[in-house]
């Protein structure tokens, strides 16, 4: 099993996670693609002394970006993209490719992603109708949330374990996507190209969310909108696509019923303009993207075949309630 950790001014967590790793019941490679981070985390890492190799980019790729150039570097037939601000639980690479074993035909396998505190992240991930993705169980106590093995759409982002021949039938990430959705439009292509994904209860990670982009950020509302309305140009019906702005009306009031957070994640003041704003700017840069999109749909139906017909049959299997 081949890892690939994305680190973005880690700190201290690059380490830890790698740490994580490396002290496996089941031995894995890990491997660092650092995205020009400002801080000192690689330098802590290699203090460490730990068995990795790192990557050290000039340019920051974005996620997408860093995603494609660890998949150059892996070679193992299971393989793993990640956040560098995560946990293994010791059992976990072994949990991972026992399940393998179980689902031959599985592409992909989920793992149940945690914060320390007994509260659920993901078990897999949910979709509206206008794409809107959210995470199945979020937010939800360990013993409340749905955890047994089945079926799920796709990987949580923060991990992602999946065989090379799936990402090689699935092909890169859009990297111009640079943050947010970008997993959530290539497991889409995972889909399309026939390999389902596994949720493995077993197979512990715990994530403190958002280290790096910071929750209810203004910049990560804009990048999660903006892919999210590109990723559906590519993958909805004309009819749909007509939709998105009334789904996404009916969805912006309920989200301003339940109130606007006060603050970001960092601490930082957050007001009604700015997040208006974010998502404007997604919209128009979406629209404008429109005649590109078009043309990466055609190139989808060509390569997956009825590209609308299958996305709606996923709909339907892994819809929100």
């Amino acid at each position: 099993m081949d890892v690939g950790i994305i680190n973005y001014n880690g700190g201290s967590e690059l380490s830890a996670c790698v740490r994580s790793l490396k002290q496996q019941t089941e031995p894995v490679r890990v491997f660092v693609f650092d995205n020009a981070s400002t801080d000192n985390s690689i330098e802590i890492l290699k203090q460490q002394k730990l068995d990795c190799k790192i990557i050290e980019c000039p340019d920051n790729l974005g996620y997408a970006g860093a995603c494609n150039g660890l998949l150059q570097y892996m070679t193992a037939d299971i393989q793993v993209l990640c956040n560098m601000d995560l946990e293994f639980d010791p059992t976990w690479a072994q949990n991972v490719l026992r399940c393998f074993e179980r689902y031959p035909d599985a592409g992909s396998v989920a793992s149940l992603v945690m914060e320390k505190s007994g509260v659920v992240n993901a078990v897999g991930v949910l979709l509206g109708p206008d794409l809107f993705a959210q995470n199945e169980g979020s937010g939800l106590d360990y013993s409340e949330a749905d955890i047994r093995e089945k079926e799920v759409f796709g990987c949580y982002g923060a991990v992602m374990s999946f065989r090379k021949k799936a990402a090689d039938a699935a092909g890169k990430m859009d990297a111009s996507f640079f943050l947010f959705f970008e997993e959530t439009e290539w497991y889409f292509r995972h889909n399309l190209a026939g390999y389902r994904t596994i949720f493995c209860p077993e197979a512990k990670v715990y994530h403190e969310r958002s280290m790096t982009t910071v929750r209810y950020s203004p910049r990560k509302l804009y990048y999660s909108e903006r892919n999210r309305l590109r990723s559906a140009i590519r993958l909805l019906s004309l009819f749909e696509i007509i939709k998105l702005p009334f789904y996404a009306l009916g969805r912006y009031l309920k989200m301003a019923k339940g109130g606007v957070p006060q603050k970001s994640g960092d601490g930082k003041k957050l007001s009604k303009w700015s997040i208006c704003k974010a998502l404007a700017k997604a919209w128009f840069e979406a629209f404008l993207l429109f005649p590109k999109e078009w043309v990466v749909r055609c190139k989808y139906e060509r390569k997956f075949g009825n590209v609308t017909s299958k996305v709606e049959s996923l709909l339907d299997d892994f819809r929100l309630p």
